[in-house]
């Protein structure tokens, strides 16, 4: 059972990781769903960075959590290991990394 300063502590943590978040998803790279580009994406894999839409996080959970580990950015808890890899990745680096060799006439359709 944890005691009273442990709870306070996780919730000053959760807080601070609410607003780290709610700024991350307010930039113009990722306002839009990483995969389909569908807006205000409230999902996030966070091994690889991105934000999603609640559709392509389905996706990403049926890949398995091997390849894509799935959060909801409103409703779930996260570590500092999980924000860090947020921060330093975002959908625009990350759509960088991963659609580099992707042909120029093929774009995932706007929603």
């Amino acid at each position: 059972m944890s005691t009273r300063a442990e709870r306070s502590a996780d919730k000053s943590l959760n807080d601070r990781h609410t607003k780290i978040l709610k700024e991350l998803m307010a930039r113009v790279d990722n306002r839009r769903c990483a995969d389909c580009r569908k807006k205000d994406p409230r999902w996030a894999s966070w091994n690889l960075g991105i934000f999603v839409c609640i559709r392509c996080s389905g996706v990403h959970r049926s890949m398995g959590t091997h390849i894509s580990k799935v959060k909801s950015a409103d409703l779930d808890s996260w570590t500092p290991e999980q924000i860090a890899n947020m921060v330093r990745w975002g959908n625009g680096k990350a759509n960088q990394y991963w659609e580099y060799d992707l042909p120029p006439q093929i774009d995932p359709p706007e929603k």
